[in-house]
């Protein structure tokens, strides 16, 4: 009996032990969340701040869209020739670039053209990363890279065919994706894609591996943008239809 109790014991020491261990970790990956929240606040009120002292100045946001643009493009030459330093270098100042276009336009007034121009440019800066990887590499990557890019353009074009039927039908409104409980927010773009480009220049055999995650992402991306665009411009509009009241 006495044995029995002390296995007892012994098992829920060490599930305490296992408890206090976990609430530890999840303490120390809040702590580190709660470090980025505030790096990036920070982060984006200095944008702002030199958004609006740039748009005094009198630079447009669409040069520094298309400045921007311009040096990412040369991370598809540097990552050709694996200079992956510089490569990230470029990707760097391509998304330092791309928030600051964003702080400069609110300032001075958001255009139509601006934000086509930004969004356009975007698409293809990301898809040139992905070719300039498969250059880098064609016998290890070239098969990956043209995975990501078909999953990246089914995602695009989700996206794009969405924003154009949602602009004709609601042209003077606001539109939100997250209105539909389909759609994932942003999984597969801005932060994760970001991030992912980051770690594939400094580890640049992990390309494989990267690109099938982020693919199926995309994938994942667009099926939610198809679900959406059912829930909104099919359930949505026969529900109200059925009650307009509501």
């Amino acid at each position: 009996m006495l044995d029995k109790l002390k296995s007892i014991t012994n098992k829920v020491s060490v599930k305490a032990a296992e408890l206090q261990e976990k609430l530890k970790v999840r303490e120390k990956v809040l702590k580190i969340k709660d470090l980025s929240l505030k790096t990036c606040h920070a982060g984006r009120r200095q944008i702002d701040r030199l958004g609006r002292k740039t748009a005094r100045s009198g630079i447009s946001a669409n040069t520094v869209t298309i400045t921007g643009f311009v040096i990412g493009i040369f991370a598809i030459n540097f990552l050709s020739l694996e200079m992956y330093g510089y490569a990230l270098l470029c990707i760097l100042l391509n998304r330092f670039f791309d928030a600051l276009d964003g702080a400069i336009a609110r300032n001075s007034g958001i255009t139509d053209f601006g934000v086509f121009l930004d969004a356009t440019l975007d698409y293809i800066f990301y898809a040139g990363v992905i070719f300039g990887f498969a250059l880098a590499n064609p016998g290890q990557n070239a098969i990956a890279a043209c995975f990501l890019l078909f999953a990246f353009t089914t995602a695009a074009c989700a996206m794009l065919a969405y924003a154009v039927v949602a602009y004709k039908n609601n042209s003077g409104q606001k539109l939100e994706l997250n209105q539909s409980p389909f759609y994932l927010g942003g999984l597969a773009q801005g932060s994760e894609t970001f991030v992912a480009l980051i770690v594939l220049c400094l580890i640049p055999s992990w390309f494989l591996q990267i690109a099938i995650i982020l693919g199926v992402l995309s994938m994942v991306k667009a099926l939610s943008v198809i679900a959406a665009a059912y829930y909104n411009f099919v359930i949505a509009l026969r529900n109200k239809k059925n009650n307009p009241d509501a």
